[in-house]
């Protein structure tokens, strides 16, 4: 058996993160179709309140995670909910379209793929839930931390609370 890591090579199915969100977003057209699907999310989490703001701001470059994140400092769509994800919820937007929503007979989103939907607005979209910020980045080029293995970060908002000077234009 040891000689066979000599031998093999990784191999198996796979499908680019790029190409899986091209894909998705092609059943998802442009429009307000993808204002619904974050109501939907919310219906899922239960939410009593919904509030989307389009934010035409622009913000601060100098204390940000990292300079490749300047070209997204607004202006921005902002979907907010009085929910609060679960570890599960959090487990579930890491996975791709792998059905987490099947097992919910009463879910109004599509199966999962709702959110990914908020890639007609943006390359890397992010969102706070319970004490966590998240940066989804499939390019993996703009989030410092972001890797083709790992697309993209989740912070305790507690630990950047001890950080918010260096990083007060990103928060």
């Amino acid at each position: 058996m040891d000689d066979l890591a000599d031998l093999a090579e990784e191999f198996g199915q796979r499908e680019s993160l790029t190409s899986r969100l091209r894909n998705i977003l092609s059943l998802y057209p442009e429009g307000p179709g993808v204002l619904f699907e974050l109501i939907q999310n919310a219906d899922d989490a239960k939410a009593t309140e919904v509030n989307l703001i389009l934010n035409k701001d622009s913000y601060g470059t100098s204390s940000l995670f990292g300079p490749q994140m300047a070209s997204w400092q607004g202006p921005a769509l902002c979907a907010h909910n009085n929910s609060v994800f679960t570890p599960r919820d959090f487990e579930a937007l890491s996975r791709i379209g792998q059905g987490s929503k099947l097992e919910k007979i009463n879910a109004t989103g599509r199966f999962g793929l709702g959110f990914n939907a908020t890639y007609h607005f943006t390359d890397i979209p992010s969102f706070v839930s319970a004490d966590k910020i998240v940066f989804f980045d499939p390019h993996a080029k703009y989030v410092p931390g972001a890797t083709e293995r790992s697309p993209g970060i989740k912070i305790p908002i507690s630990a950047l609370s001890k950080k918010h000077d260096k990083y007060a234009d990103q928060l």
